[in-house]
C-alpha cells in the first residue's frame, strides 16, 4: 500500500516528533517521517506550492518521497514539482507531479535514491516555464 494512501486513509495512529506508527494489520512498525516544504527555499516560485514527506525506503540509501503540488494562482500557468535523485552510475532520475487550475492539488509518491532534490515550476502548455533552484530534501 502506498505511503500517501496510508496517510490519507487515517492509518497513522500516532505522530510524535517525526516518528509515526503505522498499523500493518498484524504488527506495528515504526516509520520515521520527515516533512519537507519548498516554500521560502531556493526552490520556491510564486504560483506553486510543493510539500510532502520523506521516509526510509526498502533498500539502503533509498527514500519514499510523497510529493504534493498545488497551483496557487489564477493565471495561464500550471504548477509542477520536479524531483531529482541519483540513479545507478552517474545519471540523475527526474520524476514530477503537476497540477493545473487555481487551488488544484495533485499528489504521488516515489521510491528514490539519495540525494534527492525538489524544485517548484510554473508550466505553460505542459512544459516547464519558470523554475526555482533544486533544493535538497534528504539528509
Amino acid at each position: 500500500m502506498r505511503l500517501s494512501h496510508l496517510l490519507r486513509t487515517g492509518a497513522v495512529l500516532a505522530v510524535t516528533a517525526a516518528v509515526a506508527t503505522l498499523s500493518t494489520g498484524t504488527a506495528d512498525a515504526a516509520v520515521i517521517l520527515t516533512t519537507w516544504n519548498a516554500t521560502d527555499t531556493p526552490a520556491d516560485v510564486v504560483g506553486a506550492h510543493a510539500w510532502g514527506t520523506l521516509a526510509p525506503g526498502p533498500a539502503l540509501g533509498t527514500y519514499v518521497v510523497d510529493a504534493q503540488i498545488k497551483d496557487t494562482k489564477s493565471d495561464s500557468h500550471g504548477a509542477r514539482v520536479n524531483i531529482r535523485s541519483a540513479c545507478d552510475g552517474s545519471c540523475v532520475s527526474l520524476v514530477s507531479v503537476s497540477a493545473s487550475g487555481v487551488d488544484v492539488t495533485n499528489t504521488d509518491d516515489f521510491t528514490l535514491k539519495a540525494p534527492i532534490t525538489v524544485q517548484e515550476c510554473l508550466t505553460e502548455a505542459g512544459v516547464d516555464y519558470i523554475c526555482g533552484e533544486p533544493y535538497k530534501i534528504t539528509p
